[in-house]
């Protein structure tokens, strides 16, 4: 049966068999599964033979389940695969080593930490999202809080209409682009931040600026307070099995990672494993996989960066020709 990598269980499982490590009997049965609370009731007491942590099956081929708490006479599980709902009861229970198990995931993280700046299609905001687009609120400043799950931006932009424009103007435009300069810059620029023109009723797309300053992005011309400035950019991914609030899946099972890049889960997993085991040559070997499937993904990237851009004759995202210049 194949092993979809559609989960942190079945990654888990399948780098398990990768590196050899062999499933064994507890010598106890699975009697009853609820599907609704994870619990599998069990024939005998498994508190000696399994720990939170472990991951247990009901066939060598799993995937195995990750044990979330061990009672008397019950195990619960987080199963998003569906193993138990799956499964003929009675079944004996299989358990991968703990050891390994343990390994495994300490692998499987170190290779998150190293993935943490992909660009990946589903890392990327949504500003145009319906229920919640992402947006940046400015204060009393014209500041914005950087926001906590983002690894960098890729484009901020402005289509509301100024506050209080003046009598007999249209709401229409101006539409602002916001181009990132260095924090030296910006700060530079706030500070002859009343010398800018705020036209409006100017059916047009200009140009602005931002950048980090603190914990907060800066603008200029600054904004002003409460306007929404939408923000598009690469966003961080949860850890899996890292805790969650939901009581039903209390642990990450999946993430946007590992669902478009499955792949490098896999190869990354088997790279840190085979590094922390001193096995050189294997982890080079996994290292050399994991740059050749992510270097087609980032050469797709790069190829909508560049030719997708602006097509015009003439664009506002032309140099600048300043009529005037200071000594």
């Amino acid at each position: 049966m194949a092993l979809f990598i559609q989960s942190a269980n079945s990654l888990v499982s399948r780098v398990a068999q990768w590196v050899g490590a062999i499933p064994t009997s507890i010598a106890i049965n699975a009697t009853a599964y609820d599907a609704e609370t994870g619990v599998i009731t069990v024939s005998a007491n498994p508190t000696s033979s399994v720990v939170v942590g472990d991951f247990i099956g009901s066939s060598v081929t799993g995937p195995y389940t990750l044990v979330l708490a061990v009672d008397v006479d019950s195990i619960t599980v987080s199963d998003t695969d569906n193993v138990w709902s799956g499964a003929s009861l009675p079944t004996t229970i299989l358990k991968l080593p703990t050891q390994s198990s343990v390994e495994i995931q300490a692998c499987i993280q170190m290779c998150e930490l190293k993935m943490r700046t992909l660009e990946l299609p589903a890392l990327r905001s949504n500003p145009y999202d319906d229920v919640s687009p992402s947006v940046l609120v400015t204060n009393a400043k014209g500041m914005a809080p950087i926001p906590s799950d983002m690894v960098f931006p890729i484009l901020f932009f402005q289509e509301t209409s100024p506050d209080n424009p003046p009598p007999g103007t249209t709401g229409l435009g101006p539409w602002i682009i916001y181009d990132r300069v260095g924090d030296r810059e910006i700060i530079r620029r706030r500070m002859i931040d009343q010398l800018y023109v705020r036209p409006f009723g100017v059916p047009r797309v200009i140009r602005a600026s931002f950048s980090e300053v603190g914990p907060n992005y800066v603008f200029t011309p600054n904004p002003g307070e409460n306007v929404n400035i939408k923000a598009y950019y690469q966003k961080t991914f949860p850890f899996l099995f890292s805790p969650t609030d939901d009581p039903l899946n209390p642990v990450v099972q999946n993430n946007g990672v590992l669902a478009s890049f499955p792949e490098g889960y896999l190869y990354g997993s088997l790279q840190c494993y085979y590094d922390k085991n001193k096995n050189v040559e294997e982890a080079q070997k996994w290292q050399v996989r994991f740059d050749d499937s992510y270097g087609l993904i980032e050469d797709q990237n790069y190829r909508g960066k560049w030719r997708g851009g602006d097509q015009h004759l003439t664009s506002e995202f032309q140099p600048r020709v300043y009529r005037y210049s200071f000594k």
